[in-house]
């Protein structure tokens, strides 16, 4: 009789522990499957892709003292991810289109890895721009790829709000990696920065691997890309939009990713250290302000005017950033912070696309847009650099003036910024689908 009951009491043992089992593995397949967690792995490549893309100004300016090279080569090779990164947009928006979105974003973040091991392998020139140029590949595939993702699993009225609040997360840790990146760089060196990057980059495609699930594009397409494609490149007011964004986006791609360290080191007589963590105050405003502006245009019958105040008050402030007579770290923090704070404008391009074409065709229109998003850092980033070498008469050693004259290009892009505003079109009148 014991022994019957035993054997009960161990089947009934047995069968909640079975139970508990069955509830913790529901329980993981539905965190797995949850749409938060499929837009937190999209923003962990994203931020790696901010990471890689914010810092170049502190690693080349290392390597610049390291290799001593010219002002030229150094905006050559910070750009150099740009080249690949731009011409990949519209590409990579017709794949996210067409195929899986799980299998382009696992592939690509570990392509980003493999060009970081090759980067800090790199004793030359060439081989630096090689590995810059694969990072660029690899990375191209991250924000259009997360912007796809929020189209797949949540509503489009929340776009604007949930690509808002992924900029502010991928700046908020690009301020924090960057805030202690200048000391790292100065014990450990740039190469040991980069390798640790690579392993990242590894971990990252298999979070995309194992969390984002398989996706079917929303049609069926003929394999003629041009009619995909064409339609896009003959709305004029896609071009504006990309143009729009591409010269507002300039103060963070030329400015706050690759000049602003060296001029301030000139400027507040400061090590890289802290010019680091004064730059970092430009993506740290920024981060904050993209859902910001995001929310409150929602709220606004009109967004143009919003467009306009950020363009012109950004232009302002990196005026009084550059010819201001400050020495105050605290002044400096302050108006670096709000110029951030106030360039955020900028991620309402990326709603006003969802706008403009038909929704089998967004995210190859996002991918146009990021396209001319982009352009400012490989155009603006070596022609800064051009300037520095002719005023200063190509030698090693650049003045504050100097910085002050080739940098004024970009408040000069801010108020083209404006004037393209004007072009754009206004909200519209109806609400925007589910």
């Amino acid at each position: 009789m014991q022994i019957i009951n035993l054997h009960k009491h161990n089947n009934a043992i047995y069968f909640i522990n079975f139970n508990i089992i069955q509830t913790t593995l529901n329980n993981l397949s539905a965190i797995k499957n949850s749409k938060i967690t499929i837009w937190l792995v999209g923003v962990f490549f994203l931020l790696f892709q901010f990471f890689l893309q914010l810092s170049s100004g502190i690693i080349v300016g290392a390597i610049m003292h390291e290799e001593n090279i010219s002002a030229l080569s150094a905006g050559l090779l910070s750009s150099a991810f740009y080249y690949v990164y731009t011409s990949f947009q519209i590409p990579v928006g017709i794949l996210f289109d067409r195929y899986n979105t799980r299998y382009l974003l696992s592939v690509n973040a570990a392509l980003c890895a493999i060009g970081c091991f090759l980067f800090a392998s790199g004793h030359n020139l060439p081989t630096l721009f090689l590995g810059r140029l694969i990072i660029g590949a690899g990375s191209a595939f991250a924000f259009i790829g997360l912007s796809h993702l929020l189209r797949q699993h949540f509503p489009l009225k929340q776009y604007a709000f949930m690509i808002g609040l992924s900029e502010t997360l991928g700046f908020t840790v690009t301020v924090l990696g960057m805030i202690g990146m200048g000391s790292l760089i100065s014990h450990l060196g740039w190469r040991y920065f980069i390798n640790i990057a690579g392993i990242l980059g590894f971990l990252i495609a298999s979070l995309c691997w194992l969390y984002i699930p398989n996706s079917k594009p929303i049609a069926t397409f003929p394999h003629q890309y041009k009619q995909q494609i064409i339609p896009i490149l003959k709305n004029k007011l896609a071009w504006f939009n990309g143009l729009f964004v591409c010269l507002e986006f300039s103060v963070i791609t030329v400015f706050g990713a690759m000049w602003a360290v060296p001029f301030l080191q000139l400027k507040l007589d400061c090590t890289i250290k802290t010019a680091s963590i004064l730059t970092s105050m430009i993506l740290l405003g920024a981060g904050l302000s993209c859902p910001l502006l995001g929310q409150i245009s929602v709220h606004l019958n009109k967004r143009k005017p919003l467009i306009h105040a950020s363009c012109l008050s950004t232009a302002l402030l990196l005026i009084l950033v550059l010819y201001l007579p400050i020495q105050s770290k605290l002044l400096m923090g302050f108006l670096m912070f709000s110029m951030g704070l106030t360039c955020g404008a900028y991620m309402l391009a990326y709603s006003i696309s969802n706008e403009l074409a038909p929704p089998e065709f967004l995210s190859t229109c996002t991918g146009f847009t990021n396209t001319l998003a982009m352009l400012s850092a490989p155009l603006l980033q070596p022609l800064v650099g051009f300037l520095l070498d002719v005023l200063s008469h190509h030698k090693s050693q650049y003045s504050l003036t100097d910085y002050q004259l080739a940098l004024l290009i970009i408040p000069f892009a801010m108020l083209l910024a404006s004037l393209f505003t004007c072009l754009l079109p206004e909200k519209s009148n109806q609400a925007i689908p589910n």
